[in-house]
């Protein structure tokens, strides 16, 4: 009987030690997807020192920076000192949970209230944003980097004027190859100074 439990006991660690590593990996995978769009967001519009979208409290002042314009009037407050209200505040709430859990809701539930400046900039009505953000608590942050995601394409599309990169690469190997004969798509001189 002695075997079978130890046997148990090892099963059910290694279980657990799966289940955290799948946790981990997903909640990595998150931050990153999130930090990265976030990062596209906030360098398109300018926002003050959008590296920290990849820095946990940093995602609080880049969020409250989007408050600007979007929920309150434009220019009314520094977007600067928004984003600072919004990132000490999330720090003292945060430093206040009780318990592993109580951390990460918490600290979820204040990410969400800091993108509601930037759901609504995306769908451009408060109700929704404040919908999406509760929609972002629910989904434990996924909802964020689909928005995020949705947001920086569209920002992207507007200040290019709908050009992305590959479009531009070819417009300028096809500007390049003006003055020559047409070749082949094929040809392996194509797009070849000599």
């Amino acid at each position: 009987m002695g075997w079978e439990f130890i046997a148990f006991f090892f099963g059910a660690a290694a279980l657990g030690i799966f289940i955290l590593f799948v946790i981990f990996i997903l909640g990595l995978l998150k931050w990153l997807l999130q930090g990265y769009f976030l990062f596209r967001v906030a360098d398109i519009k300018s926002y003050h020192l959008p590296w920290l979208s990849f820095v946990p409290f940093g995602t609080f002042y880049i969020g409250g920076q989007g408050y600007d314009g979007n929920i309150l009037k434009k220019d009314s407050f520094d977007p600067k000192h928004i984003g600072l209200a919004f990132a000490i505040t999330g720090l003292v709430v945060y430093m206040m949970g009780l318990s592993i859990g109580d951390l990460v809701i918490t600290y979820l539930l204040m990410e969400s209230i800091a993108f509601i400046g930037l759901f609504t900039a995306y769908v451009r009505q408060p109700v929704i944003g404040v919908l999406l953000a509760v929609l972002n608590i629910i989904t434990a942050g996924i909802a964020a980097i689909i928005v995020l995601f949705l947001y920086s394409r569209r920002l992207k599309e507007e200040f290019d004027g709908g050009q992305d990169d590959f479009t531009d690469a070819a417009a300028t190997a096809h500007h390049q190859n003006d003055n020559s004969h047409p070749s082949h798509p094929n040809d392996p001189n194509l797009n070849r100074d000599i």
